[in-house]
Formats: C-alpha cells, sequence, structure tokens
C-alpha cells in the first residue's frame, strides 16, 4: 500500500515552524508511513501542484485568505496551526472554519515573562508590539500586562497602528521605538512579542545609550537560537513547545485520516519557561556587580575564564562578589564559569551532530577527558546520553 501524502503549509524561515516541522516528521517516523511534501520557499523555487499529487492531509500554518481557498478546494483533512484571523477565531464562511486547531497558549506567555521579572524584582515594565496588530501578540501584551497591574505596577504599551512606512521598514520607525526607549524609567522590563522585534528592542537601546539589561532588561519569545545568539548582548527568550505544537497536529491529522474525531479538536499549548542570556542578566536589580559579571561570564561561555577578570568586570572586590553569588545566585564565581561553559556544551550536542572532540575545542576544552568530566558531575550523565535523550524530546 502507497503511503498516504501529506502536505506542510509552513513559514521555514521561522525557528518556531522549523520546531513544529520537527515535531510533525517525529510523529510521522513514529506513528505514520506518510510521504510528507514541504515546501522550501527558495527563491524561484518550482511550486508544488497538490491537485496533481494526490494529498490526503494539510497540516497549514496561518495561510493567507487565497492560500486557505486553495487547501480548502483539495476536499481533504485539514489541521491548522495557530488560526489565520485577526480576532483569534475564524469567522463564519471562512474556507477553514471548522477545522481542528493547534495554538500557543499566548496569554500565558505573557504570565510567564511577567513572572520572571517581578521574581527578580522589577517595578516598571513595558511591552512592545509587533507591527501587524495580531491577535496573539495582542494576548501576549495582554497576559503580561495583567500579571503586572495585579502585582501592584503599571505597564507602558509601544504598539500601533503604524503607518506603512514603518511597517515596511525599520529605519523608518527606528526614530520613535528610540525616543520611546529613552522616556522609560530606569531600569524597565521589556516583553518583546516575539524574537525578532526583541531584536530590534536591542538594537534601539544601543542607538539610545542605553545599557542592557542595567537600564532595560529585553525578553524575547519562541528562543530561536539563531536570533538569540546572534545579537548583542544575547536574547534572553521565553521556550515555546513548538515541537509539541507539530506532534499534537500530527496526531490531529491522524486521527481524522482514520476517520476518528481528535479529542480534544482543538488545543492550546502552554510555554515551557525563559532561556535566560545576557539581556536579562541575573538579578540585577538585587546587585548590578553581580549582573555585570554574570553578564561578563556568559559571553565568554566558549572559553576558560579567570575569576579575577570576572571582578575586574564586575567593578568590585572579590570578597563582595563572592559573597553576592552565594547568597543571591547559591553558587561561586568558578561554579558559575563551569556552568555556563557546559549550557553551551548543551546547546550544542543539541542542535547538530557535531562529534564530541570537536564540541571540546570549540567550547574551550584542552580535551574530551575534561569535559566528559565536568559535564557528568554537573549534570550527572554522559554527553552521549543527554544528547540521545534530549533531542528525543526537545529538538
Amino acid at each position: 500500500m502507497a503511503p498516504l501524502k501529506i502536505a506542510l503549509h509552513l513559514d521555514l524561515a521561522y525557528g518556531g515552524s522549523r520546531a513544529e516541522c520537527r515535531g510533525i516528521l517525529d510523529y510521522a517516523r513514529e506513528k505514520t508511513s506518510w510521504q510528507v511534501l514541504l515546501q522550501e520557499g527558495r527563491i524561484g523555487e518550482q511550486v508544488l501542484d497538490l491537485p496533481h499529487l494526490g494529498v490526503a492531509g494539510v497540516i497549514a500554518e496561518c495561510p493567507t485568505p487565497e492560500h486557505a481557498a486553495e487547501i480548502a478546494a483539495l476536499g481533504v483533512p485539514v489541521v491548522l496551526l495557530e488560526d489565520p484571523a485577526p480576532g483569534g477565531r475564524l469567522p463564519a464562511g471562512h474556507p477553514l472554519v471548522g477545522a481542528p486547531c493547534v495554538r500557543m497558549d499566548s496569554r500565558a506567555v505573557g504570565r510567564i515573562a511577567a513572572e520572571y521579572y517581578l521574581a527578580r524584582g522589577y517595578r516598571h515594565f513595558a511591552y512592545v508590539d509587533e507591527t501587524l496588530g495580531l491577535f496573539w501578540s495582542r494576548e501576549r501584551h495582554r497576559g503580561f500586562f495583567e500579571a503586572v497591574r495585579a502585582a501592584g505596577f503599571p505597564c507602558d504599551f509601544y504598539g500601533g497602528p503604524f503607518p506603512e512606512r514603518e511597517r515596511a521598514s525599520w529605519a523608518a520607525e527606528r526614530p520613535r521605538m528610540i525616543r520611546f526607549l529613552r522616556a522609560l524609567p530606569r531600569p524597565t522590563a521589556i516583553l518583546a512579542a516575539m524574537d525578532g522585534r526583541a531584536r530590534f528592542v536591542l538594537e534601539a537601546c544601543s542607538a539610545a545609550g542605553l545599557r542592557v539589561p542595567e537600564d532595560i532588561a529585553v525578553l524575547g519569545v519562541d528562543d530561536d537560537p539563531i536570533l538569540c545568539e546572534a545579537t548583542m548582548p544575547t536574547l534572553s527568550s521565553i521556550r515555546t513547545d513548538r515541537f509539541r505544537h507539530g506532534r499534537e497536529a500530527a496526531a490531529r491529522l491522524d486521527a481524522l485520516l482514520h476517520g476518528r474525531e481528535p479529542e480534544p479538536r482543538d488545543i492550546s499549548v502552554p510555554p515551557l519557561g525563559v532561556a535566560t542570556r545576557s539581556s536579562t542578566g541575573y538579578d540585577a536589580m538585587r546587585d548590578p556587580a553581580v549582573a555585570r559579571a554574570v553578564s561578563y561570564i556568559r559571553a565568554r561561555s566558549a572559553m576558560r575564564i579567570a575569576v579575577p577578570d570576572v571582578v575586574a568586570a564586575a567593578g568590585c572586590s572579590r570578597r563582595h562578589l563572592e559573597t553576592r553569588f552565594r547568597q543571591l545566585l547559591g553558587t561561586t564565581i568558578r561554579e558559575m564559569a563551569q556552568r555556563e561553559r557546559i549550557e553551551r556544551v548543551k546547546g550544542l550536542l543539541e542542535q547538530g551532530n557535531l562529534p564530541i572532540g570537536e564540541i571540546a575545542a570549540l567550547c574551550g576544552f584542552a580535551d574530551n577527558s575534561d569535559l566528559s568530566i565536568l559535564f557528568r558531575r554537573i549534570t550527572g550523565t554522559t554527553m552521549r546520553d543527554w544528547r540521545r535523550e534530549n533531542r528525543e524530546s526537545h529538538p
């Protein structure tokens, strides 16, 4: 029996969409014998002619009205990843109304961001919207705003409607964001709608002469490793479980293809937590010296760090810094530096197939044995076991 052909309508330019794709493929390998058809999105790429390919089902992420009509015309089961509608629900008469949907719990994203900042002692907050006025961004703002207000603090808002020239050009919008950032009290904790938007906030902070995280802390959404590690400073971000989104969507399509009703038909997937990097630092409110020290350590996680260099970056005495590290972080400067190096090792293990020896060299270890000993002491497992277990659960 020939495998069923399943078409994926995803924008692979986004890290979240790529994680959803991995989740779909993971489910398909485990549970089905699907032949997956995927448009890469390359310039000049030939378009898949779905009506003539005998497609049995489709998983689509926020299709435009034109694409939605084309998908509906196939007459096959469809599962959506996020509703392609401004209000978060498809209106009556939409070509894909009634299709099962896997959504992100965007309001929970905002709540987690607020709880993260409140635990670090912040008293001033702001939300930076994306430029298109999309439903999921409004939900993130609402969750953030409600949690901050419930704690008794105000929350500024930077958003639209944006003029067409600002939607089309960051250079056109940049002066307005710089004015907004300069008017905020110091320090302010910002949640941006997504990682790409947070990247512009960091650039505007630099142009405005604002220090991150000492003056402005910045948090994105989706934890796209390419975007988060390419910024200066590196970007903290809400970890969304896009891999699970993909698996849940595939499970619903599988049920429909076998004549079963998915239970539940629609699902909202909560975020996983926060990946802390330099843009939010550590305990910047309670002790700026600790924040400077940890930012210094994180920026040099690929090398062996000397404690005196960390002390110099913090701008205080070694005794004070060691004491505050134990009080606020429950660790020593040296232990923190070692753990950050191991976090970098974990990222390389999880994201690719690099040999252990090459990872050791990239992270500044003289040989594999030094890295292996430290990794097992900190994590309680071997690098090979950690890679296998985490690539299965977190692509």
